[in-house]
């Protein structure tokens, strides 16, 4: 620390707290933020660490003797916990001169040149004069490398040339050498690649979306079996200037020194390789064709592309689905294992709703074993031609399936793509109801109308799909609702479709604009359109306007070649804001519903004409769904909303990728709202899980290139509502809840006419976690006591309920209510089932079969972990404690209300885990550690309960089954790489885990790892995100069962572990170290 005249100088400080830290003098007035770390923080191993070494480097520096800072740190090794690595690895001296051997150690046939860098050291490499050469420090890197990963954005032959004689050195010494690369600019040289396949035998994969891929990283990772590895990050390419003499920086990093960086670097790449996105290149002629014109294409200077014909045969290139189509598949197939087969799918416009549904049709056809007919249906021909094309690169054929058209008839009949007013004249009667296997609809939001409502109601297909942007309307049509039972199989989130770069990144601002909103009238949450008309286009409304073209010309780099969108209030209010602009030189026009064709589509065709001098139209609901302008690159929002849809719809508009743009600029003037304007819906669209969080508007986390700022007057009024929302008050809850009783006039004593707890939280557009995880005051006649609050609490608080103040007099109930969170992440139907059988039913233990004893443990240990009512020491028996649950109606309601919900929402397929076993667990379903540690238990004497495990590995006899828990995010509070990057997927059907820290491969648990398959022990995966959610303990996914790959070192070893079953999309985008 530096200290001015004694004194600590203001600022940023992170140190553990110690004696001289809190002796040390600070300014005056000014005293210290703490934070404290608990047990769950798992980086305080390092933290100690660190400290312990600030204090013993000094000490060292003053013993002047080696033998002596030798003798002083073996002392302290000897201290350390007996058969920990480091108390049994003592150094060693030259018993000559008593020199300590530092580095020097080398265990090799021949003489190995080593890296001027000392392999435990980092740098920062400059290519200057008086620095080291960077391609000469990767030539003695690459001479004891046991493994290579080179990640460079492009490869060009002087970089391949000035490292030759090492790269055939380690072809012949067998050494693996990776790399991954793109095309990128068209910077790459064919040749290069070509020779690094074929004469130095590397591994290349190269992304052929040289537009679309966000790698610019240049990275070398040496890899070496003595735990030494080393690696540069950097800006160097793989050329001869990048690498010798160019104006390049890259950070040399060391195993030793910075392993966490190490393995984050090892775990991204391993991802990155095994994604999908980058293709594997082997130099064959179909590959430098397809490289060749993949380079033309994204050359920008021009010079690849001359006398080269290119178009890339898509026959070569097979349409892998991104992430979140991945996700989609699989919750559309799920949806139809569960019977349903007319399904809505949700997706923005330009993210990928065509290519999902032909891979969708592609799976069917390759479960059926055959082509199934199909009839894809839109309003444009230019939609149906862009799908023909689609359907024909996913199904690898380029001329795929027919037109019906106002001019086109189709002659076989087997994938038919129709326009929707051909299809729903005398052309309907051509085809039997069932005589397509498959139906999609695009812009399926369109379905009230006659003509789409009559072909929906004709046709009944094996698989009706729907395809739609906007499901909710502005007239207030939910198709969703109307047509697919209120269900919707999958959907793609803003964030998803952002971060795999379908769309293009935007930047937004939240800007107060000084208009007072707080006396508006707000009804149904929406502000009255008249008195916000008034107040934005009179009287101040030329106080805003300025605001508003300050901001524009501040935020927008010219507002005289911007294309924009503005969204107004009213029909006056956008004639109002196109006049304006217009006075201050800025061209714009308005349309509205009512304007005809013709000029709707000359103001449209002079937008998205870059050359036009036209800058912006303003609209009121013309442009929230339907219309397509790509070269929108500034929208200004200038009406209030709370809708997330209108808010996505309307941000959506300007997110369709361009040529000749590179961000949306988002423009929100947000006036001071009135308190019942529930300002922070709108923001759950840059939530990452749609559920909207302080930390997402002060700190927020957002996809690549993305940007949010609101200021100080916006952002106090959305976190003051965000904490509304997410902690409303005992209070409020208790006098909602009050109202909420008086209005359904249910306050009446039968359990079953009451209103649940869902339909509470449904009709104030509430989640659970507004309510559980928290406690409450109770204060009735003859009970004062805090207790966990629940709907049965909430209601007894209401004074409403006279019936519930018997059950808070017992203290049985009282502990169940506590636990009612403990069992709300319940969701397949198969644990719904059993449970609620077990709870309704009298059924003792002496008439169930193992499965039902099993699954009446894992719910009585959900309620008791120790097994013991409070206050006991004796374990209560099964039959006691299902008899104990079974009196308890009412909470027991209010559970299966919760489970029922999260059944309606669960999309995944949760197949047995061991089959015709009795143990009732299900691959890729949720469990509390109390649930898996029953389901897979059982009856067994000696097993510990629940409540007494803490261990993260733990063995089932048995059922010969070793559980492996782990939680995904080590540290709650903090980003540590240390601890971040030590168990994560590689891909969905590979995982990265570490042992517990004294495992050794010879130990026997070492060997179990090893060899489980031979000892006919199973290994069953079970992880989560994080240790606690909003109600507490976070429940875990069951992996399934996995098989040992390889594995590198010890204690704790890294072990490699192959999924049985590969894991939901969702849960890999959450475990993947790139996420």
């Amino acid at each position: 620390m530096n200290a001015t005249n004694g004194i600590l100088p203001l600022g940023l400080y992170e140190h553990l707290k110690s004696t001289s830290l809190i002796n040390s003098p600070i300014p005056e007035g000014a005293r210290w933020q703490e934070e404290t770390l608990t047990g769950k923080d798992h980086n305080i191993p390092e933290l100690l660490a660190q400290f312990f070494s600030t204090q013993l480097i000094p000490a060292l520096e003053g013993i002047k003797s080696p033998s002596e800072q030798v003798d002083l740190v073996n002392r302290m090794l000897a201290l350390l916990p007996q058969g920990t690595s480091a108390q049994d690895n003592s150094l060693l001296t030259d018993p000559k001169n008593n020199v300590i051997q530092l580095r020097e150690l080398t265990l090799t046939e021949d003489t190995t040149k080593r890296p001027d860098i000392p392999l435990s050291d980092v740098a920062l490499m400059t290519n200057t004069s008086k620095d080291l050469n960077l391609n000469t420090e990767i030539q003695k890197e690459l001479e004891s490398a046991d493994r290579v990963d080179l990640l460079c954005s492009f490869l060009k032959m002087s970089g391949v040339n000035s490292l030759s004689q090492q790269l055939k050195a380690i072809k012949e010494r067998g050494i693996p050498f990776r790399i991954i690369t793109t095309t990128y600019m068209g910077a790459t040289d064919r040749k290069a690649v070509d020779q690094l396949v074929k004469e130095y035998g590397a591994e290349v994969r190269i992304s052929y979306q040289g537009d679309n891929t966000r790698l610019h990283a240049k990275a070398w990772l040496f890899h070496r079996n003595t735990g030494m590895s080393t690696g540069y990050v950097g800006s160097s390419n793989l050329s001869s200037a990048a690498l010798t003499d160019g104006l390049e920086w890259n950070v040399r990093i060391s195993s030793p020194i910075t392993p966490g960086l190490i393995r984050q670097f090892e775990g991204l790449f391993e991802s990155y390789w095994m994604s999908g996105d980058f293709t594997t290149y082997t130099s064959t002629e179909e590959d430098k064709q397809t490289l060749d014109t993949a380079l033309a294409k994204a050359d920008i200077t021009g010079r690849k592309s001359k006398g080269l014909e290119y178009n890339i045969n898509s026959s070569l290139l097979d349409v892998r689905p991104f992430p979140h189509q991945e996700r989609m598949l699989e919750e559309m197939a799920n949806a139809r294992a569960n019977g349903r087969h007319c399904n809505l799918a949700v997706a923005a416009t330009g993210t990928g709703k065509t290519v999902f549904s032909a891979l969708d049709y592609r799976r069917l056809c390759e479960q059926a074993g055959e082509n199934l007919k199909l009839l894809f249906i839109a309003h444009r021909k230019e939609i149906l031609d862009q799908a023909r094309r689609t359907f024909g690169d996913v199904m690898h054929k380029g001329n795929f399936g027919e037109l019906l058209t106002s001019g086109k008839k189709p002659e076989y009949n087997k994938a038919v793509f129709a326009t929707i007013q051909t299809l729903s004249g005398a052309a309907l009667e051509n085809y039997a109801p069932d005589y397509f296997d498959v139906i999609i609809m695009d812009e399926c939001h369109h379905i009230e109308a006659n003509t789409w409502d009559r072909v929906f109601n004709y046709f009944e297909p094996s698989e009706f799909i729907g395809l739609t942007a906007t499901p909710e309307r502005e007239d207030g049509v939910n198709i969703a609702e109307k047509y697919f039972s209120g269900y919707v199989a999958t959907s793609i989130r803003l964030w998803d479709a952002l971060e795999d770069n379908l769309l293009v990144p935007f930047q937004y601002f939240g800007i107060d604009d000084g208009t007072d909103l707080s006396n508006v009238s707000v009804r149904g949450g929406r502000y009255d359109d008249e008195a916000l008309e008034d107040l934005y286009t009179k009287g101040e409304a030329e106080r805003r306007l300025r605001i508003i073209i300050r901001e524009l010309r501040e935020k927008v780099d010219n507002p005289l070649r911007m294309k924009a969108l503005g969204f107004c209030v009213s029909v006056k209010h956008a004639e109002y804001m196109a006049q304006k602009f217009n006075e201050v030189g800025i061209p714009a026009a308005h349309l509205v519903g009512t304007d005809s064709s013709d000029h709707r589509t000359e103001i449209m065709k002079n937008l998205m004409d870059d050359n036009h001098e036209l800058t912006t139209i303003f609209t009121v609901d013309l442009f929230n769904e339907g219309i397509d302008i790509p070269n929108i690159d500034t929208l200004l929002m200038l009406r209030p909303t709370q809708s997330l849809t209108l808010f996505t719809q309307q941000l959506g508009r300007g997110l369709r990728r361009s040529p000749q743009k590179s961000v949306l600029t988002v423009l929100d003037f947000v006036g001071h709202q009135n308190k019942k304007f529930m300002i922070h819906q709108k923001y759950r669209a840059f939530a990452r899980n749609g559920f909207l969080t302080v930390q997402d508007v002060e700190n927020p986390t957002l996809p690549s290139g993305c940007y949010f700022s609101l200021d100080k007057m916006t952002q106090d009024q959305v976190i003051k509502k965000i904490r509304e929302s997410l902690t409303p008050t005992k209070n409020v809850l208790v006098e909602k809840v009050k109202d909420y009783l008086e209005e359904t006039q249910q306050s009446s004593s039968d359990i079953d006419a009451r209103p649940t707890v869902i339909d509470f939280l449904d009709h104030y557009g509430m989640e659970p976690q507004h309510i559980y995880g928290r406690t409450t005051q109770l204060s009735l006649p003859g009970i004062t006591k805090t207790v966990a609050m629940t709907w049965m609490s909430l209601q007894a608080a209401t004074g409403l309920r006279p019936d519930l103040r018997t059950p808070f007099n017992d203290a049985v109930s009282v502990e169940v209510n506590k636990r009612v969170k403990a069992l709300s992440h319940v969701h397949d139907p198969f644990r719904i089932k059993a449970y609620v059988e077990l709870l309704n039913t009298d059924i003792p233990e002496r008439d169930m079969s193992d499965e039902q004893k099993r699954y009446a443990w894992m719910l009585l240990f959900s309620i008791w972990p120790n097994a013991k009512w409070e206050g006991s020491k004796e374990k209560f028996s099964l039959d006691e404690g299902l008899d104990t649950l079974r009196v308890r109606r009412g909470m027991l309601r209010e559970v299966e209300s919760l489970w029922q919900r999260n059944s309606a929402l669960d999309t995944n397929s949760t197949p047995s885990l061991f089959e015709g076993e009795g143990i009732p667990l299900r691959t890729h379903a949720y469990y509390s550690r109390e649930e898996l540690f029953a389901g897979l238990a059982g009856q067994e004497e000696n097993f510990k309960v629940p409540g007494g495990v803490v261990s993260g590995v733990v063995p089932f006899v048995p059922s010969n089954t070793t559980a492996l828990l782990v939680t995904l995010e080590k540290s709650e509070k903090h980003f540590s790489p240390a601890t971040m990057y030590k168990d994560y997927a590689i891909s969905a059907s590979e995982f990265a885990w570490d042992s517990q820290s004294a495992t050794t491969p010879e130990s026997p648990m070492g060997q179990l790892f090893q060899h489980h398959e031979e000892q006919g022990r199973r290994i069953v995966l079970f992880a989560r995100q994080a240790r606690e959610n909003a109600l507490g303990s976070s429940p875990y996914m069951c992996l399934g069962t996995v098989k040992y790959l390889s594995h590198e070192g010890s204690k704790p070893m890294h072990i490699r572990w192959s999924l049985d079953s590969p894991m939901p999309a969702a849960m890999f985008q959450i475990a993947k170290i790139a996420s």
